[in-house]
């Protein structure tokens, strides 16, 4: 199985793979198949906003969609991305935002070959709104108090508000630490993936500090992350879901 995406639900991890499988995985590592979400496309990203799951799906051709499993199972439509998308970009990742005005940000490549892209803010009810563009594409996403935090193509984690202002963080290319690509909050700092095995922790003055290379440790390039408790949650390449205690 290839992992598209990582998110916490009703106490077990939903993971989303290559064939559209939405996947329950308890903490005890039971993998019990949930929904597919194929119909509407391959899924490039998948989060949680408490009661539901919200993935990013790519049909290429035929479209770009944001849906919303629920908990008893019904799939719907919460959004068309593809007008934002275009005809060679497609949506990378999720994140959902709650409180009295809760909304989704998505981040979408405007073109895969050539790079480049935007976050957009798409309300519950369907209305999409581009927040930023980038001149980079922007893969993993992660929703602040106060707007989001990505990783980019160009190796940039940049945070961005809600007035859409851009403004990089650190740049884990030019550390030699490889392209950044998943990113989790972890308390008061964040978590990313990179193309070259690492973990690393990004402090929001910048301060990188790499934790363990999972791909030297034998278990494949980990891709998406998210955190549970005093627990980091790992997708890699080769398919595996690990755990990693703090500290």
């Amino acid at each position: 199985m290839t992992f598209q995406g990582v998110t916490l639900h009703q106490g077990a991890f939903v993971v989303a793979t290559l064939d559209g499988d939405l996947l329950r995985i308890s903490p005890d590592g039971a993998i019990a198949p949930w929904v597919n979400v194929s119909r509407y496309g391959v899924p490039t990203g998948i989060t949680s906003s408490g009661e539901a799951i919200e993935v990013v799906l790519s049909t290429q051709e035929s479209g770009h969609f944001l849906v919303q499993v629920s908990s008893t199972n019904k799939i719907s439509v919460v959004a068309d991305l593809s007008q934002l998308a275009g005809e060679f970009g497609a949506p990378f990742g999720v994140a959902a935002h709650g409180g009295y005005y809760p909304y989704y940000l998505v981040s979408i490549s405007t073109d895969v070959v050539g790079s480049g892209g935007l976050v957009a803010r798409v309300t519950p009810s369907g209305k999409v709104f581009e927040l930023a563009r980038i001149t980079s594409t922007p893969f993993g996403i992660a929703a602040l108090p106060d707007g989001a935090i990505a990783t980019l193509e160009d190796g940039r984690v940049v945070q961005i508000s809600l007035a859409g202002d851009v403004g990089a963080i650190a740049n884990l290319v030019e550390a030699n630490l490889g392209m950044p690509i998943g990113i989790a909050l972890e308390q008061k700092h964040y978590l990313v993936s990179t193309t070259k095995g690492w973990l690393v922790q990004v402090q929001s003055d910048g301060t990188l500090t790499p934790l363990t290379n999972i791909l030297e440790a034998g278990f494949g390039s980990p891709t998406a992350i998210t955190c549970f408790q005093d627990t980091r949650i790992i997708l890699t390449s080769a398919g595996n879901l690990l755990s990693m205690k703090q500290g």
